[in-house]
C-alpha cells in the first residue's frame, strides 16, 4: 500500500477484517517517509505485519527504478530502526515452510528445523538458521505466491524496465469480476505465448505477467466485491491474511498481509 494513501485506503482494509489504526498510520507515513529519504527510493509501500511473541514484524518495500526488480524489503520492531532484509536463498525459503513455531520477535535468534522427510541420521535433517533469515524466506514465500496487482497497474516500457503506471485509473466494472485481470508481481514463471494465447485483447506492455487465473489448484484465490460491486477483494487461500482491494474505474488498489506467516498447506485438500 502506497504510505501516502494510507488514509484514503483506510475505509477499504478496516472493513475486510483489518485494522489499520489512527496511530499506526501516523507512525509508518513519519518512519517511512524518512526510510524514503534516506534512500532516495521512488516508492515506499507498506507490505504488511507478521505477528510474533515478543514484538511484530512490519515490513516495507522500497522501489527504485525498476518496479520488479529493484524491490528492497525491511522490516521494523519498534518503527525506528528499518532494517535491509537479506535476499532469501532457496534453502531458507524451504526451511521457513518446515517451521511450525511462531516467530519471537528477534531477527538474531538461532532456531532449529526438524526435516522429517529426512532419515534420522541424515546430516541436513536438523538445522540451524537464524530468525532473520527464515523472515526472508517467509516473505519471499508470500511475495512469489500471492503478492498481486491489477491489470495495467505495472507497465513493461520499451527498454525492458517495469515501473508503476502513472495513468493507471483502474479496471472497468467487467473486469474487475475476473481473476485474469490481477497479476503475480514476480518474473513470469509461465510460457511466454500463454497470455498471447488465452488474451484476445493482449497487449505486451501490461501483460508480461503471469495473471492468477492460472494458478493450481483452481479455486485457491477468492474474489469477492463489496459497495454494490464497485471494491473488489482478492484472498489467498494459501496465505491466509493477504489482502487485495481495488476500485473499479479508480486507481485505489493496495495490497496488505497480516498474519502468523503460516502457509496452509491443505488448499488441495479443502478445495
Amino acid at each position: 500500500m502506497n504510505i501516502h494513501k494510507l488514509w484514503e485506503h483506510r475505509e477499504y482494509m478496516n472493513v475486510n477484517g483489518m485494522m489499520l489504526t489512527s496511530e499506526l498510520i501516523s507512525i509508518l507515513q513519519n518512519s517511512l517517509t524518512l526510510l524514503q529519504v534516506e534512500n532516495h527510493f521512488t516508492h515506499v509501500q507498506y507490505w504488511g505485519q507478521l505477528y510474533a511473541v515478543d514484538a511484530d514484524y512490519h515490513i516495507a518495500v522500497g522501489i527504485d527504478n525498476d518496479a520488479m526488480l529493484d524491490r528492497k524489503y525491511f522490516y521494523t520492531t519498534d518503527f525506528k530502526f528499518w532494517g535491509l532484509l537479506p535476499r532469501a536463498k532457496r534453502r531458507y525459503k524451504l526451511l521457513s515452510l518446515l517451521t511450525t513455531f511462531p516467530f519471537r520477535g528477534d531477527p538474531t535468534l538461532k532456531i532449529k528445523i526438524l526435516d522429517e522427510a529426512l532419515e534420522e541420521n541424515h546430516p541436513d535433517r536438523c538445522q540451524v538458521i537464524k530468525e532473520e533469515s527464515r523472515l526472508a524466506g517467509t516473505i519471499s514465500n508470500i511475495c512469489d505466491e500471492a503478492e498481486i496487482c491489477a491489470r495495467g497497474q505495472l507497465i513493461k516500457q520499451p527498454d525492458g524496465t517495469v515501473v508503476i503506471n502513472p495513468n493507471f485509473y483502474g479496471l472497468t466494472g467487467s473486469e474487475a469480476k475476473q481473476l485474469k485481470s490481477y497479476l503475480h508481481i514476480r518474473p513470469s514463471q509461465q510460457r511466454w505465448n500463454t497470455n498471447l494465447l488465452s488474451r484476445q485483447d493482449y497487449n505486451y506492455s501490461m501483460d508480461f505477467l503471469d495473471s492468477i487465473d492460472q494458478d493450481i489448484p483452481s479455486g485457491c484465490w477468492n474474489l469477492s466485491l463489496e459497495q454494490g460491486g464497485s471494491v473488489a477483494y482478492l484472498k489467498s487461500l494459501y496465505w491466509p491474511g493477504m489482502t487485495y482491494f481495488h476500485k473499479a474505474r479508480t486507481p485505489d488498489c493496495g495490497f496488505l498481509y497480516v498474519g502468523n506467516g503460516r502457509k496452509n498447506l491443505d488448499v488441495p485438500f479443502l478445495l
